[in-house]
């Protein structure tokens, strides 16, 4: 990284940068979560961090304390004076009243943090391979089936060879003779699927591209694929939010048909009069 790279970076994030790379599984996840909800952490006590990273409170004060804070609240002093700390807008400050503004606030603040997976290079390589692979494979499992599965139908809309993948109930099959140049893409969050990383492990093996959609807490995927993109996902709600996964999706969508816009607009054309008879709309 050059100098004003590091400038750009956030106190913060400058000093979990210092530590990178000797870090514990528990103190992995929180640096991870912290990187990815640096804007909320203002909201946020060491008990409820605690909670969301699935660790011990005494693991997220020995943590910061590793980071050079004496305490949490020493670290939202910084994150309020830093330069990275953006003003509130009225609407949020609005949105702050009561719990359900909190989540509001907390979602959108999930979905503008997709900013930073998408100025990540390995988004631009990932567009890339999902657009020109030969065929593929989505899959997801319990929760965010549903979410994976409309993720598969909006992109057979603007590239063909999409085949929503369900390993539970097919065995894999849809592999014994995969297309040459295939691409698997996962989406997958806690509790993370039994399924889920034995598949993109033998995706891998058998020479796929592999792209993961997950949550801030994932990290094994990184092991297989450097396509991982997180989605911040702990909102506090009794049932979590997938907006800002189905956000990240749609991107995934967009960017892909943003690479061959006359070939999706053909397939945009054609399809309406497909499924006229159908009486759908």
């Amino acid at each position: 990284m050059t100098p004003s790279e590091s400038t750009d970076l956030s106190p913060l994030k400058l000093r979990l940068q210092a530590i990178d790379g000797d870090l514990t599984r528990s103190e992995a996840m929180l640096a991870q979560w912290l990187t990815l909800n640096e804007a909320v952490i203002g909201l946020e006590t060491g008990a409820s961090i605690a909670a969301k990273t699935r660790v011990s409170e005494i693991t997220v004060s020995r943590f910061l304390r590793r980071l050079g804070y004496k305490g949490l609240s020493a670290l939202k002093a910084e994150l309020q004076s830093s330069a990275a700390a953006s003003l509130p807008t009225v609407s949020s400050i609005r949105l702050l009243d009561g719990e359900t503004g909190d989540l509001i606030r907390r979602d959108a603040e999930a979905v503008l943090a997709l900013s930073d997976q998408v100025a990540r290079p390995e988004w631009v390589q990932a567009i890339a391979a999902i657009q020109q692979a030969s065929h593929v494979y989505v899959t997801g499992f319990q929760t965010v089936r549903g979410v994976a599965e409309d993720f598969a139908r909006r992109l057979a809309i603007v590239r063909s060879a999409v085949q929503f993948l369900s390993p539970h109930d097919g065995g894999l099959a849809e592999w014994i003779a995969a297309p040459p140049g295939a691409l698997m893409f996962l989406v997958d969050t806690i509790p993370y699927a039994r399924e889920a990383e034995p598949v993109v492990a033998q995706a891998s093996r058998s020479g796929m591209v592999v792209v993961v959609a997950t949550d801030e807490l994932n990290t094994w995927a990184a092991a297989h694929t450097p396509f991982v993109f997180h989605v911040a996902a702990k909102s506090g709600a009794f049932v979590e939010s997938t907006g800002p996964l189905a956000s990240l999706l749609n991107l995934v969508t967009h960017a892909v048909a943003a690479l061959d816009p006359e070939r999706a607009k053909a397939r945009l054309n054609v399809w309406p009069g497909l499924i006229r008879d159908l009486q759908l709309f």
